[in-house]
């Protein structure tokens, strides 16, 4: 059982590099600058010394743990190498904070891309300049009423307000400022009316100018791609082609991502995958048809490297997202084994690939779609390598032609229900823990999709890619545009049922962390080995089940709070348009939208004050000013609107006070009863947690 695992040491390299990115990244404060270099070179200088150490015996029990020894040292390294690329990373991005006011300000900038949402069009500017700021940052982003002539690469001047980008919306929400920082954008916010076409110059910069006409050049494809094949489908393939989702209408998103298809709608690695695939089967079979050149070159290596001319030109065409680039990175590693001769599908060339995006992207590791892709590519070369090594079934008689084309279809509609089965598998964990839901009908969906995307999408762009300098790529759009109209179909049949969507309850991180680690123990050893990781699935089950859940929960706006009595929850949501706040903290604590909208009212809740009863002490929320000396009661939690009185909760004895002043400060919260003792309060950005991409409190405000 060891000696199988004799070249799976190495693998664990590129985990401990995730992990040591990740534990910079997570760290409450700025670690050292001198940490992670120190634990690269003391790591790394202990692994080489223990490895070179002269020994008269190259087996027995000492060299074995030399050898253990060795690899803890190594695993020490390459979890300071992610550190270290970690500190990098954040420096090279740093720039001045944006303070924000509520003042409306001037916004001088060119447009980038138009990101678009289900509440309409967000212009990303390129800033020029911002009234009032010296150092204004280097991109914000404005929601406008309509983005009207304002493609990108046009110049554009905004009146509006702006703010940082903004923390958790709740404890262990998706930090968007983080991704702001690593992004460059300081600053988000809201227009007023439409912003205008402006004639200055283009920036000055060499970089600026290309990045700008890379931009107009993908919104003017996206505007052909759409004026050729409009409607929804047409819209599709323009995301598609170009990583514009402008023109998809909301529904059209709802629909495919409650079915599971989401992901097909941003430019990532099984959009790499199907392009790299198809012009390399392409390239290597119509190079093998011509004799001369398949007897004299190497035509595998010449499709691969044509491959790779291919997705670095698509890369470029869809605009070089994070998940572009990894899935882009991941796929030169493939096609670089098949030029050096070595297999393309190896768990090795996927380690490669992990360490050279941690490497170059280290905020990555934290993201959804960095975790959840390398999951499953993982789990997949798992089930390959198992299937390889697995004894076959002698040769049977060849059969007849119907017979054997049952049994290829049969083949091969198994192996793609096992393929979409495992990989799902593997993503789940990640689904619940990032986005506390999953798609009942994900499966099917994905299995009635991937033939479509496969033999009539792709074909279909490649087509169109090929015609387009002729004048000739209209046909094949339509077509590529009524296939992802089929998908969208697709998605709406599925995705519109109302058990479509399945909500659980956020994982713990302890719970996650142990699942994360069954999977790597499952899918990185080999043999009887791997069944190790039931017992630690089985823990993280354990752990997952034994959270409880709080018994209220808000956001810093307090446009949702949710309250839970025994085992009914009910709901106080403002009013007006947007339901963000409201869909996704229910989503946190398990609840669906068709079970959101079900929810009522607090009976006991008045105009002014609401109250809850618990074992120890009432929760109240304080919804007008003059209501909260009702509050006052021992061993109370109170949530208001409006700031306290002084000494308010020392007076009444409070077990917890969260007023104006203490939610701008640590955003929202979630109380959580505890055995003995007062409720523990989990908040948004606890008061230890001061990153550079942490909004930061008011030094007057204490927890």
């Amino acid at each position: 059982m060891f000696a199988l695992q004799r070249d799976r040491w190495i693998l664990w390299l590129p985990v401990a590099m995730i992990a040591g990115a990740a534990a910079w990244m997570l760290a409450p404060r700025d670690p050292p600058v001198w940490l992670g270099a120190l634990l690269l070179a003391a790591g790394a200088a202990a692994a080489i010394a223990i490895t070179a150490w002269p020994s008269e015996r190259a087996d027995g029990l000492a060299m074995a743990l030399r050898r253990a020894a060795a690899g803890v040292c190594a695993l020490c390294a390459a979890a300071g190498l992610g550190a270290v690329a970690a500190q990098v990373r954040t420096a090279s991005v740093a720039q001045p904070a944006f303070a924000g006011a509520e003042a409306p300000v001037t916004v001088e900038g060119w447009v980038v891309a138009n990101d678009a949402s289900d509440n309409g069009p967000r212009l990303r500017l390129l800033v020029r300049s911002i009234s009032g700021a010296a150092e204004p940052p280097r991109y914000v982003r404005l929601s406008v009423s309509e983005a009207g002539l304002l493609t990108p690469g046009r110049a554009a001047r905004c009146r509006g307000v702006l703010g940082p980008p903004a923390g958790p919306m709740a404890p262990g929400a998706y930090d968007f400022a983080r991704r702001a920082y690593f992004e460059r954008l300081g600053a988000a916010g809201f227009a007023f009316g439409r912003c205008r076409p402006a004639a200055f110059a283009p920036p000055d910069g060499w970089l600026d100018r290309q990045r700008l006409r890379l931009a107009a050049m993908r919104a003017d494809l996206s505007a052909a791609i759409y004026e050729a094949a409009p409607g929804r489908g047409g819209a599709i393939a323009a995301a598609l082609v170009t990583g514009d989702r402008s023109s998809i209408d909301a529904a059209t998103n709802a629909a495919l991502r409650d079915s599971g298809l989401g992901h097909l709608l941003s430019v990532s690695g099984i959009h790499m995958g199907v392009v790299g695939g198809l012009v390399f089967a392409m390239l290597l079979w119509t190079l093998s048809l011509i004799a001369p050149v398949a007897l004299r070159f190497p035509v595998k290596k010449i499709a691969a490297a044509g491959a790779l001319i291919v997705l670095a030109a698509y890369l470029v065409v869809s605009g070089s997202s994070v998940p572009a680039l990894r899935s882009f990175v991941m796929a030169c590693v493939a096609f670089g084994a098949i030029l050096l001769d070595r297999p393309a599908i190896s768990m090795r060339g996927l380690a490669l690939a992990a360490f050279i995006v941690v490497l170059i992207f280290p905020e990555s590791v934290l993201e959804p779609g960095f975790q959840m892709s390398f999951a499953a590519t993982m789990a997949l070369v798992a089930l390959f390598e198992m299937m390889k090594r697995a004894p076959h079934e002698p040769a049977l008689p060849t059969p007849g032609p119907v017979i054997g084309l049952l049994q290829a279809t049969t083949r091969g509609i198994g192996g793609v229900l096992l393929i979409s089965f495992v990989a799902g598998l593997a993503t789940d964990p990640f689904a619940i823990y990032h986005f506390q839901r999953f798609a009942l009908y994900s499966l099917p969906a994905n299995l009635i999709a991937a033939p479509i995307m496969s033999f009539l999408v792709a074909p279909m762009a490649a087509a169109a890619a090929i015609l387009a300098p002729f004048g000739l790529a209209d046909p094949a759009l339509e077509l590529m545009a009524s296939a992802l109209d089929l998908i969208a179909a697709v998605g709406q049949t599925f995705g519109e049922r109302p058990e479509a969507v399945r909500a659980v309850p956020r994982p713990s991180d302890a719970a996650f962390v142990v699942c994360v680690l069954a999977l790597l123990w499952a899918c990185l050893w080999r043999g009887a080995l791997r069944w190790l990781a039931a017992p630690v699935f089985a823990a993280s089950v354990a752990l997952y089940l034994s959270i409880p859940l709080p018994v209220l929960a808000f956001d810093a706006d307090l446009r949702a709070l949710y309250a839970r009595d025994g085992e009914r929850w009910t709901l106080i949501a403002a009013r007006g348009r947007s339901t963000y706040a409201r869909d996704q903290l229910g989503a946190m604590l398990g609840l669906s939208p068709s079970q959101i909208e079900r929810l009522a009212s607090p009976e006991s809740c008045s105009e002014a004050l609401c109250r809850w009863s618990r074992a120890r002490g009432d929760i109240f929320y304080v919804r007008e000013p003059g209501a909260i000396e009702q509050a006052c009661a021992s061993r109370a939690v109170v949530v208001s609107r409006a700031p306290a009185p002084d000494g308010f909760a020392q007076r009444c004895s409070l077990d917890a006070l969260i007023d104006a002043g203490n939610l701008a400060a640590f955003g929202g919260a979630a109380v959580i009863e505890t055995p003995l003792g007062p409720p523990r309060i989990a908040r948004a950005r606890p008061a230890q947690v001061r990153r550079p991409w942490t909004p930061r409190a008011p030094a007057s405000d204490q927890e």
